[in-house]
């Protein structure tokens, strides 16, 4: 879901047909160039430095991590252990969905143009509120290669998560992406768009941010006849995302892989969201 310094403008002529949806194996160079200047209250993030990056990594930790009055990523917070479920103020609650955060932020700021982190800021306020990382993959994504980006850019920069071990966190982190590349790889084997990341921060909610991310990207998506993919947390959320034309194609349950009889996650959504008809 990153790499890619150089682009192609074609791949070879070929269609399939997954759910219901066709995928064309056309690559659109610069696929983001637009979407800024088309849709007002929306910036891109230019680079891994300074204040918009920063910020971006920021929204999108409070949004998973939840408070008291707004909900987490339930997905992660299945994956933390009971240790810090509603713990909301523990600062290994903010430490370990952080390091996630901004791992996925910083590898879709660095790792070529298919890849790409927008801010939203509401009317009248000064500072962003909500963030999107998206990616635009040409074909099915590559859990391997996804690896090693992420191991390269821990080794490089971010350090070694700060999973704790002995309760099964990061046995759980693992299970929970491998439940996302699996899901992911199934159901958008051709080229398409990924809303990776979506978040509001929580004094955001509900000021309609979410919205107008999710419909710049889906402008995007049809201008080049792409379908759209990502994965959410709860039945709410897919409500939400229903809203903009996304179907959900399989319900994932997600498991602790060294404990069989424990608490398993089942409220996990892969969704499709098809491009729109000329």
């Amino acid at each position: 879901a990153r790499h890619e310094h150089r682009t192609r403008r074609l791949f070879p002529c070929a269609e399939r047909k997954n759910m219901g949806l066709r995928f064309s194996r056309v690559h659109p160079p610069g696929v983001w160039d637009d979407l800024e200047a088309s849709s007002p209250g929306v910036r891109r993030v230019p680079s891994a430095m300074g204040r918009d990056a920063d910020a971006a990594a920021d929204i999108t930790t409070r949004s998973f991590a939840g408070t008291a009055t707004c909900a987490p990523e339930l997905l992660l917070d299945w994956a933390l252990g009971e240790e810090l479920n509603g713990k909301w103020d523990h600062p290994d609650r903010a430490k370990h969905i952080g390091w996630s955060m901004r791992l996925a932020t910083q590898a879709a700021l660095r790792h070529g143009p298919r890849r790409a982190v927008f801010l939203a800021t509401a009317p009248g306020a000064s500072e962003p509120g909500a963030a999107c990382t998206v990616r635009f993959l040409p074909g099915k994504i590559s859990a391997s290669a996804e690896g090693w980006m992420y191991l390269w850019e821990i080794l490089m920069r971010s350090g070694s998560p700060p999973f704790d071990a002995k309760n099964g966190m990061s046995r759980r982190m693992q299970a929970a992406e491998d439940a996302i590349n699996a899901a992911h790889a199934k159901h958008a084997p051709g080229p398409h768009v990924n809303v990776q990341l979506m978040a509001v921060a929580p004094e955001y909610q509900g000021k309609k941010l979410c919205s107008l991310l999710m419909r710049a990207v889906s402008k995007v998506a049809d201008k080049h006849g792409l379908p759209c993919y990502l994965e959410t947390s709860g039945l709410r959320n897919a409500r939400i995302y229903e809203r903009f034309g996304y179907e959900t194609v399989e319900v994932v349950v997600v498991r602790d892989p060294k404990k069989p009889d424990a608490p398993t996650y089942d409220d996990f959504y892969a969704m499709v969201r098809p491009p729109a008809r000329s």
